[in-house]
């Protein structure tokens, strides 16, 4: 899977337009264009915000934060601190992977250099509170 593409994987069409295509739109165009293995964390981010491809979306994220649970476009934690934000139905087949991301986020944040402590408490509670949500699950 990690050699095809988006395009090829779900079955869609570039976004046509006789004018300018907007912003968002040559996005889509562009993304549906990558292989899987190019997807990278701004993509998986502006997918999760657009609600698009969010199977793809939710396990590049899982990818990319058992790597790096600090992983952001913008800012350290955005990564997680989105995935925590993912309807429950749509990350109920990743808990083992995201307990696994939580535990070693909290190890890691421990001895991160944060340039402001209260980045790190804010990035901790960001861990308990999604610990919370998972452990809250029911299989």
């Amino acid at each position: 899977m990690e050699d095809r593409k988006i395009k090829d994987i779900y079955g869609c069409d570039y976004i046509q337009d006789n004018g300018e295509l907007y912003p968002l739109q040559r996005w889509y165009n562009q993304t549906i264009d990558k292989n899987v293995s190019e997807i990278s964390v701004a993509d998986v981010l502006r997918m999760m915000r657009q609600n698009e491809f969010m199977e793809l979306a939710i396990s590049r994220a899982i990818a990319f934060l058992r790597e790096n649970p600090f992983e952001g476009e913008q800012y350290e934690g955005e990564l997680l601190e989105k995935v925590s934000t993912i309807e429950n139905h749509l990350i109920k087949d990743y808990l083992d992977d995201l307990r696994y991301i939580l535990v070693h986020a909290k190890k890691e944040n421990e001895v991160y250099e944060w340039l402001i402590e209260k980045e790190r408490e804010e990035f901790q509670e960001l861990i308990d509170n999604f610990s919370r949500i998972i452990d809250g699950f029911h299989n």
